[in-house]
């Protein structure tokens, strides 16, 4: 019987599991969009082809962190592929824009108006508005470069933005409700209390200064640029901190309402695209540690309609050889790293000769950090003294990227797992800061309450 791939969210939960299959998979689906993001902003091949590498490498990273917002019902298949795709560009766009500083050459305004000025998504927005998220978005710019290469002040464009963001959004709604029902797509239809849905001219003005716009009642208008990710770092992180000291229910509903801008900017950008050369997957697939073949995809595959090309069934038939080879193998490395993997990292800490710990305090309980750098793994353990939750709550532990960077979940737990099993994780080299905060049971996909822990993982 023939078989489809899986979807995009199946894809990335099999990716999770260190199943390279599932990732070349992904991979293939996605790089289209990644790639033409880069593409757009990176006019030499060669830097586009580096971004597109490391932003696939950093989804490697990030994937078995990925969690879906579970205030908002992700039950329609569709609306967890629309939203896998809409992070995946995220980390796309962010990659971008970190590495503008080291690239040959970086796409001009001019360039960015002649995308804008093709995308009939855009046709909603005034050219000004067109342009100005054209070159944050695809242009990988802060609303402060902006300003500057527009020539335009920065409460204007802060504004511009804020317009254009809530008017595509309303068409993407539009739009994208011909194909699928709200009662479909839950995210669609997430409100807002009406003390974060004024967009108008009745709230205050903008300034030049986040610290200003935060203490006149602007959050959640700064919250709408910061789905952009078009501020810098320091200002995100104070945008996500005014967030987090929100109440439960009105930080679930920034986020959900950040995650569906991302969501209308896939929609509004998904014609920029190019197919990334046919070598560029064996240079992503080489740079990923800890990979498996494939098993779970095998097991997992149910239809989903992609587009094929004879370049994909090559790799499809290369990858299912290699499967065949080793499956053996691997059903024996899979029975071995689950019966070993919680020792192997504690010993590999443990036996480390940078072994480091740092500790922070969770009212009566004492947290201590053991992280080891060459190694590149860390382990959490807890003290007795850990409070007990309510049964429909959970401690959830964050991993933070750069200050304004990406945040992932490591794992809910109850206070016994905390005292009794240790947090452990990977790739710490990657990430400045670890949080616990309390969460619904489910788990969030972003920290929606205060943070109990905030603890640095390098000096």
């Amino acid at each position: 019987m023939e078989t489809q791939t899986p979807g995009p969210a199946q894809l990335l939960k099999l990716t999770g599991d260190n199943d390279t299959a599932a990732f070349a998979a992904l991979y293939d689906v996605t790089s289209p969009q990644v790639f033409g993001m880069l593409t757009a902003l990176f006019p030499i091949e060669h830097d586009a082809l580096q971004a597109t590498t490391d932003a696939y490498t950093s989804l490697w990273r990030q994937a078995p962190h990925f969690t879906f917002d579970f205030n908002v019902d992700h039950a329609d298949e569709i609306a967890r592929d629309r939203t896998v795709v809409a992070w995946i560009n995220s980390i796309a766009q962010q990659t971008g824009r970190y590495q503008r500083p080291e690239a040959q050459d970086v796409a001009t305004v001019s360039r960015m108006q002649a995308i804008a000025e093709r995308l009939t998504e855009l046709q909603p927005l005034t050219d000004a508005q067109a342009l100005a998220l054209t070159t944050v978005w695809l242009g990988g710019r802060t609303v402060d470069e902006v300003a500057e290469e527009l020539e335009v002040a920065l409460p204007v464009l802060k504004s511009r933005l804020r317009d254009a963001t809530i008017r595509l959004t309303r068409h993407y709604l539009s739009e994208i409700s011909g194909g699928a029902s709200p009662e479909n797509d839950p995210l669609l239809t997430t409100h807002v209390t009406g003390s974060l849905s004024s967009t108008g001219g009745q709230t205050a003005a903008f300034s030049d200064d986040i610290e200003t716009d935060l203490q006149v009642g602007l959050g959640a208008e700064l919250a709408t640029l910061n789905a952009l990710q078009a501020l810098d770092d320091d200002d995100a992180v104070a945008v996500e901190a005014w967030i987090n000291r929100q109440d439960r229910d009105v930080a679930a509903q920034l986020r959900a309402r950040q995650a569906l801008f991302q969501r209308m900017l896939t929609w509004a950008f998904r014609r920029v695209s190019a197919h990334p050369p046919a070598h560029l997957l064996d240079a992503v697939l080489d740079q990923l540690p800890e990979q498996n073949v494939g098993i779970g995809f095998i097991e997992g595959v149910e239809d989903y309609e992609v587009e094929e090309d004879p370049e994909q069934q090559r790799r499809s038939r290369t990858m299912f050889i290699l499967i065949g080879v080793f499956l053996v193998v691997a059903v024996i490395v899979a029975i071995i790293f689950l019966n070993t993997g919680d020792q192997r990292i504690r010993s590999t800490v443990d036996d480390a000769d940078d072994t480091v710990t740092t500790e922070a305090e969770m009212d009566d309980s004492t947290v201590t950090g053991h992280i080891s750098e060459a190694e590149d793994v860390a382990y959490l353990t807890f003290s007795d003294g850990v409070p007990e939750l309510a049964e429909n709550e959970r401690y959830q532990v964050w991993l933070f990227e750069e200050p304004g960077g990406s945040v992932v979940s490591v794992d809910t737990y109850t206070a016994e797992e905390l005292e009794n099993d240790e947090v452990q994780f990977r790739g710490v080299n990657a990430y400045e800061l670890l949080w616990v905060t309390v969460e619904p049971q489910t788990g969030s996909e972003t920290p929606s309450g205060t943070a109990l822990v905030e603890m640095p993982l390098h000096d």
